[in-house]
């Protein structure tokens, strides 16, 4: 620990010996140096409370004039924190409003008769300042690099983007000196970003990042600078310091962020508080972008299954339409110079397959359907659903006086497939539809479906219950449509029930809209 406070005197070429003299006689340490280049130097090797600096000090390039508000800016380029007093041979109104707009702490004319007792006056309390500055400096650079990560999580849009983005905004600040992001392969390390885009590089100093990943916890780790020697490649020349970070969202690991500094007083518990937030902030990210990028895959998958699914049914409509309709004209003419009772049978089957037919291209279109909803009377479209078909000897008893929200066409769609499924199934069926407390339910006596839950509204070609995969498959995509739900087999082992739910009534949507 110092024993007293240090200050760096940027001192002009012929001028300053008085006063740091004084300033060394008053208990202070005192490093001379006599330009801005000396300057930057020196404060890597020398543990600086405060900056003195002439107005007349040597420039970069050479030049004399001014060359302290040079010091001044690069300061707080580089060290924000650092107070600076500005020790002026002249007094002059214009350099002094210059230096204070660059953060100057304090300003000292040589000319004034008390200069150095004034000169050591601001030094003290540029001392007594520094550890609130640097606080206040840190939490500055601290928030700074946190907006700047959060605008690239932001900004980018997948996670080879958002780990390159993270990176090279933290390489990029002042109080960081790289950063990477790696997952841990066969225990060592393997960089996926590097902040600072250099060529390859090796991780000399892997433990604390294959800890940070196994144990899900941050670490923070000195470097030695005697492991890592003299490598040209080592990610950790140049830094003292690492900041391991784990990328953790629900469970699920995405390797770890690590930040490296060349100063030993960074990532205290502030700091370490502030990037476990960063950390699950890139890990949420990525998790985002993950996920988006699986939805917009399957998204992709289904609408390649759609186009097939709609050229599948073109083709069969294609291929088997026309020869089941010179079929059924075959049949009608042969029906009519013989009197067999084959032929009802087999003209039973051609319709049968044509309505088959029609499912299929119906199931293949109701993606593309508009629905047009408005209050429809139920038991009118069910009548009109029943009158459709060809039903035999089956009876029907409709019990539903209610009016429902509906697409009119498409209901009886559906009613009809219900229909020709139990007809189908069943000769002298007797069929029933009735209200619910939220919609409507088809129920006739048989022998239950095949399927039970969703799996009975799969499309399912091999099936040989009547082409009951069909029909309930027409049913699902109208009530889909409708944004209703359905359920079947709610009934006894020996009836059918399917109950259409979630069905809205036109003074319910009133009401909910007046609320």
């Amino acid at each position: 620990m110092k024993s007293q406070p240090t200050v760096l005197f940027v001192r002009s070429t012929d001028q300053d010996r008085a006063a740091i003299s004084f300033l060394r006689d008053s208990g202070l340490t005192v490093h001379e140096v006599k330009g801005v280049r000396d300057a930057e130097d020196a404060l890597g090797d020398y543990d600086t409370d405060c900056v003195v600096t002439n107005c007349e000090v040597e420039k970069p390039d050479g030049t004399q004039y001014l060359g302290g508000l040079t010091v001044i800016e690069r300061l707080r380029q580089t060290h924000p924190e650092l107070p600076v007093v500005l020790f002026a041979e002249v007094t002059n109104g214009d350099i002094a409003r210059e230096a204070y707009s660059r953060d100057v702490f304090g300003y000292v004319p040589e000319t004034v008769d008390d200069a150095l007792q004034q000169l050591l006056a601001q030094v003290d309390a540029a001392v007594a300042s520094s550890p609130a500055r640097q606080r206040a400096s840190k939490r500055k650079q601290l928030n700074e690099a946190v907006r700047l990560v959060n605008q690239a999580l932001v900004r980018s849009q997948s996670r080879m983007d958002i780990e390159r983005d993270v990176t090279a905004v933290l390489a990029g600040t002042s109080r960081y000196t790289e950063a990477c992001t790696v997952t841990c392969q066969h225990d060592r390390p393997v960089i996926r970003a590097l902040g600072s885009q250099r060529g390859r590089v090796t991780i000399t100093a892997p433990e604390p990042l294959l800890r940070a990943e196994s144990a899900e916890r941050l670490v923070v780790a000195d470097i030695d600078p005697d492991a890592v020697g003299d490598e040209t490649e080592a990610l950790e020349r140049d830094c003292v310091r690492v900041l391991a970070v784990p990328l953790v969202y629900d469970g699920v690991s995405y390797g770890v962020l690590a930040v490296y500094a060349d100063r030993v007083d960074t990532f205290d518990t502030e700091e370490q508080d502030t990037f476990r937030e960063v950390g699950h902030n890139i890990a949420l990210a990525i998790d985002a972008s993950q996920t988006k990028d699986a939805l917009q895959q399957r998204t992709t998958e289904l609408e390649h299954q759609k186009e097939r699914l709609r050229e599948l049914a073109q083709i069969i409509s294609h291929e088997l339409r026309n020869p089941l309709q010179a079929a059924m004209g075959r049949v009608e003419l042969l029906a009519e110079s013989t009197d067999a009772e084959e032929f009802d049978a087999i003209q039973r089957s051609h319709t049968r397959m044509s309505f088959l037919i029609d499912d299929l291209m119906e199931i293949a279109r109701q993606g593309e359907r508009q629905y047009t909803v408005e209050p429809v009377a139920l038991s009118n479209v069910l009548s009109d659903a029943w009158n459709a078909i060809d039903t035999g000897t089956s009876t029907v008893e409709i019990d539903c006086p209610g009016t429902v929200l509906a697409d009119r066409n498409r209901l009886c769609q559906l009613a009809e497939n219900f229909f020709r499924l139990a007809t189908d199934r069943c000769d002298g069926v007797r069929i029933t539809v009735a209200d619910t407390a939220d919609g409507f339910r088809f129920e006739h006596a048989g022998r239950p479906l095949a399927g039970e839950g969703e799996g009975a509204f799969e499309l399912n070609y091999g099936s040989t219950d009547e082409g009951a995969g069909l029909h309930l498959a027409v049913i699902r995509e109208i009530a889909r449509g409708h944004g209703w739900d359905i359920s079947l087999g709610d009934g006894s082992s020996e009836r059918v029930r399917l109950d259409v739910i979630g069905v809205e009534q036109p003074s319910a949507k009133a009401d909910r809209s007046s609320d």
